[in-house]
């Protein structure tokens, strides 16, 4: 699915690959935030014994608002709850600046901590 907008000249369809490329670049501008994560739990990889990709879930309600699920790996000796909150501010607002929507929810999953 795609994010519509409506100009007066026609629409313009975003895809949920940018929305997720945007949630990346916000994600990873933040301190502490070593990557964004691969997700384990992508069956069809597993099934065609392919490496899972990093991956950030995007979703879209059926009245067009977006949800995002973020999978992070953090720095160890950061504090984990400003971490995700500082990437959840982040995010919506790169959202609301690059795509004029802002998500309805962004879930932050920590996956893992790394010593750098």
């Amino acid at each position: 699915m795609d994010v519509d907008s409506k100009t007066d000249l026609g629409t313009v369809k975003i895809h949920q690959k940018v929305i997720a490329s945007i949630a990346t670049i916000a994600a990873l501008e933040i301190e502490g935030v070593k990557e964004i994560a691969r997700v384990a739990d992508f069956d069809i990889c597993k099934f065609l014994g392919l490496k899972n990709s990093k991956s950030i879930k995007v979703e879209f309600s059926k009245n067009g608002q977006i949800n995002l699920e973020i999978p992070l790996v953090v720095r160890y000796g950061y504090n984990i709850p400003e971490i995700s909150e500082s990437v959840q501010e982040s995010v919506r607002g790169a959202l609301e600046k690059m795509v004029d929507k802002s998500p309805r929810y962004i879930t932050i999953n920590i996956q893992g901590i790394e010593k750098v």
